[in-house]
């Protein structure tokens, strides 16, 4: 085996420190910070950028209805007399909607004017009304901005590994693809690790070495290749001690996006369960007429060798 890192990962040496893997299948690190407030370990305005989009909509939904049931309450506790327009006619309920939707009006500026506030204490909840609209307003546009404007990295991995033959030897293999038509990755470097349980219930880490760790255009799919030699710590080990290994082998992708001219990155986790002993990758691309074919579906498509 190659020298294993000896700088401190954080992660400890003995694996009963840790619990499952390091780093999950969608790139996230499976790490909970615990040890101080909440507020001091959450930034909020980093999860309303990295949520899932039906999340992101949905506190914006629910934080627009707290808003308006607020300042309808105040409406309905200073009387709806100060409130000129309202159909006095109607039911408690029928008033009770008629505040919420002339609350929803002022808090962002439409105004269709039918009511409107006349007595004092009216005029100055709908004065702080608009302007926590307005506030509002420009903090909702600039997360929507930062969403879309944020440089992401268009990047699958496949989901496999495989233990393959490969120039005489063995090689462990995975690949990966920029699969948006507009977004060309140039520059592209990749790091892999693995991290291996030893006989004695310790952690080792290593670097391991690539047949190719860097790409000038990300255009076809790449098949990132980890040859099986002297400098390797799979060397001359069988599968099953691989398997006893418990190998978890994690990659580190950035390259330069020129759509948003920045650099982006992508990681990508591999347990022991997905690893294919035997196997070898189908291509994904081939030629049509004067065209060449990528199919992303075929990501991950194996055959025996």
């Amino acid at each position: 085996m190659n020298e294993s890192i000896n700088q401190n990962t954080g992660f400890g040496e003995r694996s009963t420190d840790m619990g499952g893997r390091m780093v999950n299948k969608d790139g996230t690190f499976n790490i909970r910070r615990i040890g101080i407030r909440v507020h001091h370990r959450v930034s909020n305005y980093q999860n309303m950028l990295t949520m899932p989009r039906w999340q992101f909509l949905l506190v914006i939904f629910f934080v627009y209805l707290l808003i308006n049931c607020f300042f309808t309450a105040l409406y309905w506790y200073s009387g709806t007399e100060g409130l000129q327009g309202i159909s006095h006619q109607k039911d408690s309920l029928g008033k009770l909607k008629e505040v919420f939707f002339f609350s929803t009006q002022t808090l962002t500026t439409v105004g269709y004017g039918r009511i409107n506030p006349i007595s004092e204490t009216a005029n100055w909840i709908a004065a702080i009304e608009s302007l926590i609209g307005f506030l509002s307003l420009a903090i909702a546009t600039g997360l929507l901005y930062g969403r879309f404007s944020r440089p992401r990295a268009f990047i699958r991995f496949s989901d496999l590994i495989v233990y393959t033959h490969y120039k005489g030897g063995k090689a462990l293999m995975f690949r990966l693809v920029c699969y948006k038509d507009d977004h060309l990755l140039t520059n592209a470097e990749i790091k892999v690790n693995v991290r291996i349980v030893m006989e004695d219930n310790s952690y080792r880490f290593y670097n391991l070495k690539l047949e190719r760790s860097r790409v000038d255009s990300l255009v076809l799919n790449w098949t990132v290749v980890h040859p099986i030699d002297e400098d390797s710590p799979f060397k001359d080990l069988s599968q099953k001690e691989i398997v006893n290994l418990q190998p978890e082998i994690s990659a580190y992708l950035t390259g330069f996006d020129e759509v948003y001219s920045s650099m982006v990155v992508a990681r990508i986790s591999y347990a022991i369960q997905d690893f294919k002993f035997g196997f070898k990758f189908l291509p994904m691309y081939f030629s049509k007429s004067k065209r060449t074919d990528l199919d992303l579906a075929k990501l991950n498509l194996i055959d025996q060798e």
